[in-house]
C-alpha cells in the first residue's frame, strides 16, 4: 500500500500550527520569562526570526525534494545518506524527547483541571498512547482533530489576552532586562522549543497536495501567526504578574489569570492548556513515525517501520515513537527534556540549512532559472547556522551531554551497520561495495 495525499494548505498549515502552539506558550513561556525577565517579548522576537531563517532553507529544499520523512529526506537527497541519516536521527529524537516534555504538561494541567488527584505521569502516559491509537487510525483523522484543537487553543489565547488587560500593570516592565543579553539569550534558547514544530509539515511530504507550493507557505503562515500569538500572550503574562513570579510554575498562563479572581477564566485557561499539549503530542507522533517510515523504507533502520496498513499509516513507527516517548517520560526530568530536545533538532536544523546552502551553490553553478529572484538566498542558511549555534551555546551542559549520547550512538550505530551491509554486498553477487560516508548507496548491478 501507498501513503495518500489529502493534505491540503489548510491542514498543512494546521498541522504545523498543532505542532507549534503548545508547550511553549502554556509552559515554557514562564521558564524562558523568568530567565530573560520583561525582555522574554525580545527572546520570543529572536526565536522567531530563527525560526524563520531556518524555515526558508526547508522551504527552498522542498521546492526541489517532495518526499516524506522531513530533515532525513532533505538532507540525503541534498548533501548524501549519511547527513540524512544523522539529520534524521537528531530530529527524531529530538521530537520523541518533546512527546515526552509535552506530555507531561498535559498531565499537569488535565489534574488542575479536573482535580482528580491522579498523578500526571499517568495521566501522560494515557494520553500518548491514546494519540498513538489516532494516528493508527489515519492521517484524515488526525488531521481534523488538530484542526479543532488549534482553533479551540487560538479561543482560548484570545481569552486570556483580552482578560488580562484588563489588570495589567504596567511597574512590572520597569526592569526591562534584569539578566542582561544572556538572560534574553537564554531565553530565546528556552522558546526556541515551541517553534521546533514549524518542520512538522516535512515529515509528511508524500500526504500533502502539491508539496513543492504548500509546504513552503505552511512554514512561513505558521511561524508569523504563532510569533504574533507568542508576543501577545508574553507581553500580558508579565503584565500580570512581575517575571520573577513564574520562576517553578510549570502551568504560567494558570499562574497569570489567578490574579483575575475569576473561576471561569481559571478553567478556560485549563482547558487550552489540556487541549494545546494534545496537539503537540498527537503531531509530535505523527511527525516523528513519518521520518522513522521513510528510514526503514530506505533499509537504514529496519525495514518493518516502513510496513503501512488498511488506515494507510506507518502503524509499527507510530507505535515505536509513541513507545520511546514513553521511556524518556520515565527517567528524564521536564527541564533537562525541554532542552534536550532543543539541542538534537537545533543539530538536524544545523544540518538543513548547510544543505540548503549547498543546494543553492549547485543550481547557481548550473545557472538554471531555479535561482530566479533569489541572487543573495545563500546568506539565510548561513544566518541560520549562525544564530543556532549561538543558542545552542546557552543550553546548560545536562542537556548538551545527553544530546551528544544521541549522536553518538547514531554515528556508531552508522557506521556499523554500512560495515555489516559492506560484508554482506561482497557476499552476495551483484551486489556493489558500500562506502561508509559518501553518496553512493548500496545497489543491484
Amino acid at each position: 500500500m501507498e501513503l495518500k495525499r489529502t493534505i491540503t494548505i489548510t491542514s498543512a498549515v494546521m498541522i504545523n500550527l498543532g505542532a507549534i502552539i503548545g508547550a511553549g506558550i502554556f509552559v515554557i513561556i514562564g521558564l524562558a520569562a523568568y530567565k530573560a525577565g520583561p525582555a522574554v517579548v525580545i527572546s520570543i522576537i529572536l526565536s522567531g526570526i530563527i525560526a524563520i531563517l531556518t524555515g526558508l532553507s526547508f522551504s527552498e529544499i522542498a521546492r526541489h525534494v517532495a518526499k516524506e520523512g522531513g530533515a532525513y529526506e532533505y538532507a540525503k537527497d541534498t548533501l548524501s545518506p549519511s547527513a540524512g541519516f544523522i539529520a534524521g536521527w537528531m530530529w527524531t529524537s529530538g521530537n520523541i524527547i518533546a512527546i515526552a516534555a509535552v506530555a507531561t504538561s498535559f498531565g499537569s494541567y488535565f489534574d488542575v483541571l479536573l482535580n482528580i488527584k491522579i498523578s500526571p505521569f499517568f495521566i501522560a502516559i494515557i494520553c500518548i498512547l491514546a494519540f498513538m491509537t489516532l494516528n493508527i487510525l489515519g492521517i484524515k483523522n488526525s488531521a481534523k482533530t488538530i484542526t479543532g484543537l488549534v482553533i479551540l487553543n487560538v479561543l482560548v489565547l484570545l481569552v486570556f489576552i483580552f482578560s488580562g488587560i484588563t489588570r495589567f500593570n504596567p511597574a512590572n516592565y520597569n526592569n526591562f532586562i534584569p539578566h542582561g543579553i544572556s538572560g534574553i539569550i537564554t531565553g530565546t534558547a528556552l522558546i526556541f522549543f515551541a517553534f521546533t514544530g514549524f518542520s512538522r509539515v516535512t515529515t509528511i511530504s508524500d500526504e500533502v497536495i502539491n508539496p513543492e507550493k504548500t509546504i513552503p507557505l505552511a512554514i512561513v503562515i505558521s511561524i508569523i501567526v504563532s510569533s504574533i500569538l507568542y508576543i501577545l500572550i508574553a507581553i500580558v503574562l508579565i503584565g500580570l504578574k512581575p517575571y520573577y513570579a513564574y520562576e517553578s510554575s510549570t502551568s504560567p498562563l494558570s499562574l497569570a489569570v489567578s490574579s483575575l479572581h475569576n473561576r471561569y477564566i481559571d478553567i478556560i485557561i485549563s482547558i487550552g492548556g489540556v487541549t494545546s499539549t494534545a496537539g503537540v503530542t498527537l503531531t509530535g507522533i505523527l511527525g516523528t513515525s513519518r521520518v522513522l517510515f521513510a528510514m526503514g523504507r530506505d533499509k537504514e533502520l529496519p525495514e518493518k517501520l516502513s510496513f503501512i496498513d488498511k488506515f494507510s499509516t506507518p502503524v509499527f513507527a507510530i507505535i515505536l515513537s509513541s513507545f520511546l516517548g514513553i521511556i524518556f517520560l520515565i527517567f528524564v526530568s521536564f527541564g533537562t527534556i525541554v532542552e534536550a530536545s532543543n539541542s538534537s533538532v537545533l543539530i538536524s536544523y544545523v544540518i538543513i540549512n548547510v544543505a540548503a546552502a549547498y543546494l543553492y551553490l549547485k543550481l547557481r553553478k548550473r545557472n538554471t532559472n531555479k535561482l530566479a529572484g533569489k541572487p543573495f538566498f545563500i546568506i539565510i542558511p548561513g544566518l541560520g547556522i549562525a544564530t543556532i549555534l549561538l543558542i545552542i551555546s546557552y543550553i546548560n551542559v545536562k542537556s548538551l551531554l545527553i544530546t551528544g549520547i544521541i549522536l553518538l550512538i547514531c554515528i556508531v550505530y552508522y557506521i556499523i551497520r554500512k560495515i555489516v551491509l559492506n560484508i554482506e554486498g561482497r557476499r552476495v553477487p551483484g551486489h556493489s561495495s558500500v562506502r561508509v560516508f559518501g553518496k553512493s548507496r548500496s545497489k543491484i548491478n
